[in-house]
């Protein structure tokens, strides 16, 4: 196998010897000047080539020049996976301004925050997705936005642009089609004019916000370079072969199948085959029937399929790449996967929003053992990475979590980050951007972990969560994977609570496995043998997997947790004190 992926590595390093600073709407024109007929989306109803593709950008481009937009303005859209998100991502980067996705399933109080927080002027949206009416959501926030055209609430949104796939027409409001179809029959000289917009690589292509599961989200800020840069390290990293069809369910308001999937099939004529909410037998049929040969997956996404009763019954021999991340997967899912679905190049990875997806993979051809323990090594940037990090887009260090001092090789603490590839900064945030990113130009990450000697990387935990029993600092995530390893277990999430004596002490919230029983001195007894005597949870508590507090995501909220159990053990008083104390 190292044969082949050194040939489809070579391939690309041969036709990208030079990088290319361009907008991702430029990426797209160029990618059709090569592989027009190609396809680019493969849905069960609806196939884009990439001429295709740009027709509908330009359209959308030209609809949206003629309502009166103006350059750096921002877009938002609440759009599942379908052909139109994509569309619309290339028409407003060809206008010259920013995009805004935002999850679709936030509710009103966070979607009436977004939009004010990001000063959309204008928001593409469905009328109703998966159990949700938007119409009445944007009620709810102020009803003057339809039915005046214009509100108090949210006074930068000027024109709400609704995609329909029954065709309603709402009130005030811009049909997504006929916008469109106003694009397609405009004069020359209108389109002529959208074609001669400023394009800057420099410029902010996109605000995605973090999920908030430490707070309130934030509109991390990335450049078109900085997402294009990540992509083709995504296409080097994995040596992604000439018209790669890669499948995702991963929603595109997130940035690791928005770059890994959507930009990075630009480089190589790829198809993309988004699924906008994941079942697993439309899954496999959107796989076998678009030939997928990829997959961007996360662990649940790979136990549902795996566990599917009939997966023997669809045709998957296209299938030989999958990339699971995003969460821990066990060593054990990673030999089902390459087992029953007969796959050899596995790869897991870390990255954020605020560094444009991935900056570390593991290697295709890794051992399972490899991909179950580490997060990868940074990934190559060839040209479009930096001569000074040899060739990658990316440095890491460690640091202290508390003092930002660099710390010795082989140390476990806090991984900064700094590159090519990093976030501007949050919208309209420069406390909180200046608390993350240093002078010079260091990315505080919050997530813990060391280098190996070889280079790997691994991931200990995330040091806000770090809690100090006594003066010693501790890591959830270690007493979590202890945890996880027990039996009777199904997931495990340990919060640090105030305690008098010690100062904080760890409370670990527990699911345990389908019609299993355990005590709470059954598991501190299991802990006994695993962990320091300070580690062990001080208190256990069984709760269902539903109950935890999430982001829309899916995130475990800490920060709730946290809060909930010193709720729940009516602490209130004792972080009061302890906090009184500190002031003091």
């Amino acid at each position: 196998m190292k044969g082949i992926l050194q040939d489809r590595l070579n391939h690309l390093y041969d036709i990208y010897p030079v990088w290319e600073r361009m907008t991702i709407s430029q990426r797209l024109e160029r990618t059709v000047s090569e592989y027009p007929d190609r396809t680019y989306i493969f849905t069960l109803q609806n196939s884009y080539t990439y001429r295709e593709t740009e027709m509908w950008a330009n359209h959308l481009a030209q609809g949206l020049f003629k309502l009166g937009i103006k350059r750096r303005e921002h877009i938002a859209s609440l759009l599942p996976n379908c052909p139109e998100f994509i569309f619309s991502k290339f028409a407003v980067s060809k206008v010259g301004c920013v995009n805004v996705p935002l999850n679709y399933k936030t509710r009103m109080e966070e979607l009436e925050y977004l939009l004010k927080q990001s000063d959309s002027k204008y928001l593409i949206t469905m009328d109703h997705f998966a159990g949700i009416n938007y119409i009445d959501m944007l009620n709810e926030i102020d009803p003057d936005i339809l039915s005046r055209g214009k509100s108090a609430k949210l006074p930068m949104l000027r024109h709400v642009i609704i995609l329909s796939k029954e065709n309603m027409q709402y009130e005030n409001t811009i049909d997504f089609y006929n916008l469109i179809e106003q694009g397609k029959t405009a004069s020359e000289k209108l389109k002529e004019a959208v074609r001669n917009i400023p394009q800057y690589s420099d410029e902010v292509s996109d605000i995605l916000y973090t999920s908030g599961s430490t707070g309130r989200p934030k509109g991390a800020m990335l450049t078109h370079d900085a997402l294009l840069r990540s992509a083709f390290a995504t296409c080097l990293s994995r040596a992604y072969e000439d018209g790669r069809r890669i499948y995702f369910p991963l929603p595109l308001y997130h940035v690791f199948s928005y770059v890994e999937g959507v930009l990075a099939a630009l480089f190589v004529g790829g198809t993309i085959i988004p699924q906008a909410v994941f079942n697993p037998q439309e899954a496999l049929t959107l796989i076998e029937q678009s030939k997928a040969n990829d997959m961007l997956i996360v662990p649940t996404v790979a136990l549902a399929l795996l566990n599917y009763p009939t997966l023997k019954e669809f045709d998957l021999s296209s299938l030989r790449s999958i990339m699971c991340a995003s969460a821990p997967a066990p060593v054990w899912l990673w030999e089902r996967l390459q087992k029953e679905l007969v796959v050899n190049e596995l790869c897991t990875a870390y990255g954020m929003t605020e560094v444009c997806a991935a900056t570390m993979h593991t290697a295709p051809g890794d051992s399972n053992e490899v991909i179950a323990t580490s997060i990868g090594r940074i990934m190559p940037g060839g040209c479009s990475g930096l001569p000074e990090y040899g060739w990658q887009n990316t440095q890491y260090k460690v640091v202290d979590p508390f003092t930002g001092e660099e710390l010795p090789p082989g140390s476990e603490g806090e991984f900064a980050c700094r590159g090519n590839i990093i976030t501007t900064g949050y919208y309209q945030k420069p406390i909180e951007t200046s608390e993350v990113i240093d002078k010079d130009g260091w990315l505080r990450t919050g997530d813990l972990g060391r280098i190996r000697e070889d280079g790997y990387f691994e991931l200990t935990g995330r040091s806000k969560e770090l809690y100090i029993i006594g003066g010693e600092n501790v890591a959830p995530k270690e007493i979590e994977l202890i945890l996880s390893r027990h039996p009777k277990i199904n997931q495990a999430h340990v919060v640090g609570v105030p305690d008098v004596k010690m100062g904080e002490v760890g409370m670990a919230y527990i699911t345990l496995n389908n019609r299993e029983s355990a005590s709470v001195e059954e598991i501190i007894e299991y802990c006994k043998d695993k962990l320091a005597k300070f580690k062990i949870p001080k208190y256990i508590k069984f709760i269902s997997a539903d109950e935890y507090p999430v982001t829309t995501t899916g995130k475990i909220q800490k920060f709730q947790l946290t809060q909930q159990a010193i709720e729940e053990l009516n602490l209130q008083d004792v972080l009061e004190k302890m906090t009184s104390n500190k002031r003091k």
